[in-house]
């Protein structure tokens, strides 16, 4: 819509529509990195490879 102004934050579009609401962004960002990273005895390398090669498994963009 010509009258909505975007500002690209270079975070993903997902938390993108959150920035309206700064409190929300960051407890949503905060759960995603707690339930992402960190839940396991995986270092957050060995975290990332396991992404990394499920999504390519899955032929996901990741």
């Amino acid at each position: 819509m010509s009258w909505i102004r975007e500002e690209r934050s270079g975070k993903p579009p997902i938390m993108e529509v959150l920035s309206i609401n700064p409190k929300a962004q960051e407890a949503v960002g905060a759960n995603n990195m707690a339930i992402t990273f960190g839940a396991s005895c995986l270092t957050r390398v060995q975290e990332e490879a396991i992404a990394t090669a499920t999504a390519a498994a899955l032929e996901c963009r990741y």
